[in-house]
């Protein structure tokens, strides 16, 4: 999480992957709840309505997970190897 960093800086850019896993973690778990009491009122008894609530919350989740992969896979960024910058170079 912190590969690259320079030595005099670890101790910052741990704080803020701490701070982004616990951010995230309470907005996922936020919008979670926020799904699971909208997810309707109907003539659906208890535990029906308690059922439909939990399905929904969990589709919603997966929704998220999807996205979050989506979003990781689009943003890594394969290392260079000294070959590719080497053409680059002779390229450019």
């Amino acid at each position: 999480m912190t590969a690259g960093v320079a030595p005099e800086d670890a101790g910052a850019a741990s704080g803020l992957v701490n701070v982004a896993h616990q951010l995230g973690g309470s907005l996922g778990l936020g919008v979670l709840v926020a799904v699971f009491a909208a997810a309707g009122s109907g003539p659906l008894a208890a535990r029906d309505l308690l059922a439909h609530r939990v399905a929904t919350a969990l589709t919603a989740g997966t929704g998220m997970l999807v996205l979050a992969l989506a979003v990781v896979v689009a943003l890594i960024v394969r290392p260079r190897t000294a070959a590719e910058i080497a053409d680059s170079s002779v390229s450019a």
